[in-house]
């Protein structure tokens, strides 16, 4: 009986250790999971500059589009009075967030400017903005509450 206290709680922690290490997420696999998710919330800022909201609607998230049917999220978007700006201006990454497998969060400053005729309800401007972006069967998804919700 001393034995097994003795001597378990080494196996014990080995046992514990081994459980992390297996359920840590492999570095490269991290790596492009950022990428990937970022790269996909960049080409839906490109589209929202040239005011492709039908595009955007297409990479949300499939429980987001059942918030939404497609016309009614191109009426909101135009409604917004804002979009991203052109080019190099449009996202400048602080950071990308890896959560899990299937999200990654992605900060950046977004280039914003005014589009239209109408005035936005908000300021148009430059800003630091995170976007969650969730992994589905088909590629990186994004959140289309979050493009809505302008700050």
């Amino acid at each position: 009986m001393d034995w097994v206290f003795k001597g378990g709680w080494r196996r014990y922690s080995l046992v514990l250790i081994l459980l992390a290490l297996l359920g840590a997420a492999d570095p490269q696999e991290v790596a492009r999971a950022k990428a990937e998710a970022t790269a996909t919330l960049v080409e839906v800022l490109k589209f929202w500059n040239v005011e492709d909201y039908g595009a955007i609607y297409d990479r949300g998230t499939t429980t987001t589009k059942r918030l939404f049917t497609r016309e009614n999220f191109i009426l909101k978007m135009r409604g917004l009075g804002c979009r991203t700006t052109c080019c190099h201006t449009t996202f400048e990454l602080d950071s990308a967030d890896y959560r899990s497998p299937m999200l990654v969060v992605v900060t950046g400053k977004v280039g914003m400017e005014f589009s239209g005729p109408t005035v936005p309800r908000f300021t148009c401007a430059p800003g630091v903005r995170s976007y969650p972006m969730t992994r589905e069967a088909d590629g990186w998804r994004i959140d289309l509450t979050t493009i809505l919700i302008v700050y």
